[in-house]
């Protein structure tokens, strides 16, 4: 694989490219178009990250196989997909992708509003929805109208900041859009409950172990989590609980200098030997050996 066009996390989301000049570090839009070409990254290559920044995919062609949480997704021709900040991503091949890949902070998006309430508007920026959002024709073409216009001012010298948030905005209100008319039913009980459970699961790094700590923030017995959360996903809550944690892991493993005991306290483990076991069961290396791997690739 070409090492200096591989696709990255940093290289797309951290800003090591050229930044447009009057965008601070934590107020960013970023917008480019992938290279050509077909990249597969080695399971060490694949690094987790969580993004400060809301990131974004929008392909006329190709496809991209990217890691949302714990959910596998394959973002193809016509398809968008939006990853809100702090969300766990990791990004596994690309395939002659056309179209536009970048990201935005939240502070960029809200200079000049008030409080932060205008985010909660947009369903496709929460944490437990579908992150994918699936375009007609008619859609793309109006879509990929905006995101020209997006990545043209972007790379403008004389771009201005306040008319790429004004052109973000309408991005977000089409796509937002397009997205509810796919919501064809509202959710049923259960639905409610994964998503409640995603959201608090994802939230912060720090895990708690117990179940029965999970269905008491949402206020429901653990019997009826377990069977909830096993009917709509296939996995139970304590499945669901170790891979989070192994992911919040693999990011401080690689992004961070932690000693493994920190990382395993991070995680909301103490006992840094059961941590240790749980990381080798589910990866199949120990967290010393995961991060060597790590320094070699």
């Amino acid at each position: 694989m070409d090492t200096d066009n591989k696709l990255s996390h940093k290289k797309l989301f951290q800003g090591d490219e050229i930044r447009h000049s009057s965008m601070h570090k934590m107020d960013s839009f970023y917008i480019r178009k992938p290279e050509g070409g077909q990249y597969y990254l080695s399971k060490t290559q694949m690094h987790p990250a969580r993004a400060a920044v809301n990131c974004f995919f929008f392909l006329t062609d190709g496809k991209v196989v990217v890691d949302i949480g714990i959910d596998n997704y394959i973002i193809r021709k016509n398809e968008c997909v939006i990853i809100p900040a702090g969300q766990i991503f990791t990004i596994k091949s690309y395939e002659q992708c056309e179209g536009y890949m970048g990201g935005f902070h939240n502070n960029f998006l809200l200079a000049g509003l008030t409080g932060s309430n205008f985010l909660k508007r947009f369903d496709i920026l929460s944490m437990w929805g579908n992150c994918k959002i699936i375009l007609t024709n008619e859609d793309t073409n109006r879509i990929d109208a905006i995101f020209q216009r997006l990545f043209v001012e972007f790379h403008d010298a004389l771009g201005d900041n306040d008319i790429l948030r004004a052109y973000l905005i309408i991005l977000l209100v089409e796509l937002n859009k397009i997205y509810k008319k796919t919501l064809t039913e509202k959710l049923n009980s259960a639905e409610k409950i994964t998503n409640k459970f995603k959201e608090i699961l994802f939230d912060k790094p720090q895990k708690k172990m117990s179940v029965a700590e999970y269905a008491s923030l949402l206020n429901i017995t653990p019997n009826h989590l377990n069977k909830t959360i096993k009917s709509t996903t296939g996995k139970s809550p304590s499945e669901w609980i170790i891979e989070s944690i192994i992911t919040e892991a693999k990011i401080l493993l690689y992004q961070t200098n932690l000693t493994i005991s920190e990382i395993s306290a991070n995680t909301g483990i103490l006992d840094q030997s059961y941590f240790s076991r749980i990381f080798k069961k589910q990866e199949g290396v120990s967290p010393v050996e995961f991060r060597k791997m790590i320094e070699k690739s």
